[in-house]
């Protein structure tokens, strides 16, 4: 008699959880899906930092079917499984690492029947393990508890984690996108939310150092930089507020093609562009300034346009969580907020207001809260 296991998820953690290296949650064999050989688990996660020695996000019984580790010192991704002729084995270490409170949605899936180990990150195919014995070399699975975090002699991780899904089959390619796109990585930005915007040919933060343009002593504006690929708690944060002269209340949803405009989250200064007149230029491309600037006017203004119709896209018609953007300034004819590769003196990156819309005129709008 041929025997079916209906496909089953579990979604045991919902809501971000926050973990120290001590923390755990252990889930009984009997809690997951009723499993015959095959295997995924997702989740989302953010590491606060790095540890010194090498750090459990989940693992299974004694055994390693399935574990995913942390790497030390970077946070390297080191996906794991036990087979019939080798305790440990899977993927060595994925890319240069995490970066530092960036949320990453994770996937690791695995198959005897198909032999193989797969990994995603944030919905993309990462890496894989093939085994190459097909016909003798197994994956051993096992009905211990299932760990997150502290594990045995592991040490957990410094960090919140969120969304952990364990999965009774081996999710498709389409259905990890979909899984990365589900309900909680749509959540919707509204008039009041604190965001970051992530460049996305660089995948570095929209930020400022406290450099001034020089216009005088009564007219005090900073520069407007791109500042490295790990979020800067406090001079990467804007909170999205209304127009000028119009009225928005907290929490109402944002409109696509909105003028909009942005505070900055520790100086209370807005987001902010001008005119090219007495020579107010960037310093090495001689492009239009943006800056922060502490006056509300017009020159605040900023037309926001979506150009994904998948990532977080609802049909709502809202701005959303993960979307890439364009802002685009009003009083000076639409140009786009831009940046490049160009670097100033102090190894930050310039940004300017340039072009109406090509790959380098585009922004990953992230939630923060």
């Amino acid at each position: 008699m041929t025997k079916y296991v209906v496909r089953e998820w579990v979604e045991l953690i919902s809501d971000p959880i926050s973990f120290g290296e001590r923390d755990q949650r252990v889930f009984k064999h009997s809690e997951l899906p009723t499993m015959n050989n095959k295997l995924s688990v997702t989740l989302r996660l953010k590491i606060r930092s790095h540890g010194s020695s090498w750090a459990a996000i989940f693992r299974k019984s004694e055994k390693v079917t399935p574990s995913l580790w942390l790497t030390a010192k970077k946070s390297g991704l080191h996906p794991r499984f036990t087979g019939n002729w080798k305790f440990n084995i899977g993927i060595d270490e994925l890319g240069d690492g995490l970066l530092l409170n960036k949320w990453y949605h994770l996937t690791y899936t695995l198959s005897d029947p198909e032999k193989r180990l797969d990994f995603y990150i944030d919905g993309d195919w990462a890496g894989f393990y093939s085994i190459q014995h097909v016909k003798t070399q197994k994956v051993i699975f096992n009905d211990g508890p299932l760990y997150v975090g502290q594990s045995y002699h592991d040490n957990g991780f410094d960090g919140e984690i969120s969304n952990f899904r364990y999965f009774n089959w081996r999710l498709s390619a389409e259905e990890v996108k979909e899984d990365f796109f589900n309900e909680f990585q749509k959540k919707p930005i509204v008039y009041g939310s604190k965001v970051a915007l992530v460049h996305v040919s660089t995948r570095k933060y929209l930020s400022t150092k406290g450099i001034k343009y020089d216009f005088g002593p009564q007219n005090q504006q900073y520069m407007i930089i791109c500042n490295g690929q790990e979020i800067d708690l406090i001079n990467d944060v804007w909170t999205i507020i209304g127009a000028n002269g119009t009225s928005v209340s907290a929490g109402d949803h944002i409109s696509l093609n909105t003028i909009i405009g942005f505070k900055h989250q520790a100086t209370g200064y807005n987001l902010h562009s001008h005119d090219t007149s007495y020579e107010k230029f960037t310093p090495i491309s001689k492009h239009q300034q943006v800056t922060l600037y502490r006056d509300i006017n017009g020159d605040n203004d900023w037309l926001i346009r979506r150009y994904n119709q998948t990532a977080s896209y609802d049909g709502s018609g809202h701005l959303m969580n993960g979307d890439i953007i364009g802002l685009f300034h009003i009083n000076t004819n639409k140009p786009a907020l831009y940046s490049h590769n160009i670097l100033l003196g102090d190894g930050t990156q310039e940004v300017s207001c340039y072009g109406d819309g090509d790959e380098k005129n585009k922004w990953r709008i992230e939630l923060i809260d």
